[in-house]
């Protein structure tokens, strides 16, 4: 059986670069956004979404105003509690679709699952190892601003709809420190795949590791 790893990071860390690497690597890759993303195409979704949010969040051609509904749920906790009870049971189901198949691929190493909540979802009962991608927070900030587009405050809110940075990394079995280039995150990443293919084949390795 392939193990699935939990990935997950606060807005900016470099989650998804390292899922991307360790895509390279020879994981398979299951994104939860785009869970999310396929979630919200659902019509009954919509129905829903439109009920609890109006029509002022679709466009002339019922097309989903991702940014304007963002800017409405990630200032107000009640609302995104809202979106979350809609999306979150569609998007977990096809998540667990999506794992399901990557495990009859042959050339599929282990799993990664992408997701930013992945504690606050619980999805980590459902991994056989965690990972958190931490960075100090000024970095972070810079990364959503400049590859994101957001608002300084856009991405302070987002981050703080999260579950706290540091109590990721209490709950993971291993975390990576992204706080300098790139060469030093690929080296990391590089460790980090190491440490997985040990535990696969039943190696001692570390508990938790901060790389």
């Amino acid at each position: 059986m392939k193990p699935v790893v939990g990935l997950t990071g606060i807005l900016g860390s470099g989650k998804s670069s390292v899922a991307e690497r360790l895509r390279r690597l020879g994981a398979c890759i299951v994104d939860m956004d785009d869970a999310g993303r396929w979630a919200v195409e659902a019509e009954r979704v919509r129905r829903r979404l439109r009920k609890a949010f109006g029509a002022q969040i679709f466009d002339a051609e019922n097309q989903l105003l991702r940014k304007k509904l963002g800017d409405i749920v990630f200032s107000d906790s009640a609302a995104l509690a809202v979106l979350n009870s809609i999306v979150h049971p569609v998007m977990l189901r096809r998540a667990r679709s999506l794992i399901k198949k990557e495990k009859t691929r042959r050339a599929c190493l282990y799993i990664v699952v992408d997701a930013a909540l992945l504690f606050e979802l619980d999805f980590e009962k459902e991994c056989d190892l965690t990972v958190t991608v931490a960075a100090p927070i000024e970095r972070c900030l810079e990364r959503a601003e400049q590859s994101k587009k957001m608002t300084r405050q856009q991405a302070l809110d987002r981050i703080h709809a999260q579950m706290a940075q540091d109590e990721k990394t209490k709950r993971s079995d291993y975390v990576i420190l992204n706080d300098k280039g790139l060469y030093e995150l690929e080296h990391a990443v590089a460790k980090l795949h190491e440490w997985i293919m040990r535990k696969m084949n039943g190696c001692a390795g570390l508990q938790t590791s901060r790389q």
